[in-house]
């Protein structure tokens, strides 16, 4: 893939993030939310956050997270969530999030709606799906 296809996918999975916080605004109690652009420098913020703080967390719970079957994945989303919404609001952007159980719920709104967006407009990041093996033609 060529740098600037990188780029506009990049700034469009912001955008679909954008918009899953939006529908998480609307569908989940307790998120606030202002001017969309705000909301996609939240999803920034968020991006940050779930690349630094969100691993972090993951690997030092890597043992539990395995015994969980992954459920202990959703809470950290959840706790890096509700930080963000924390977070946003000390700097100013018009997004709050109340507390914990908000935090678990959005991120899971706010992350379904953006995959599936994601899907329907991006497609696969390879783009054209893999093909087959090739049949072996016969000549008798």
């Amino acid at each position: 893939m060529e740098r600037g296809g990188a780029i506009v996918r990049l700034l469009l999975r912001f955008l679909f993030s954008a918009v899953g916080l939006l529908a998480a605004s609307y569908l989940v109690p307790g998120i606030q939310h202002g001017a969309f652009l705000d909301l996609v420098a939240v999803a920034v913020i968020l991006g940050a956050l779930n690349a630094t703080l969100g691993m972090t967390l993951k690997f030092l719970a890597a043992v539990p997270m395995v015994c969980s079957f992954g459920c202990l994945s959703l809470f950290i989303n959840g706790l890096v969530f509700w930080f963000a919404g924390w977070l946003a609001g000390n700097l100013g952007l018009g997004f709050r999030v109340a507390g914990f159980w908000s935090g678990f719920f959005g991120a899971l709104v706010s992350s379904v709606v953006a995959t599936l967006l994601e899907g329907i407009f991006l497609g696969r990041p390879g783009g054209v799906p893999p093909e087959g093996p090739r049949r072996i033609k016969q000549i008798n």
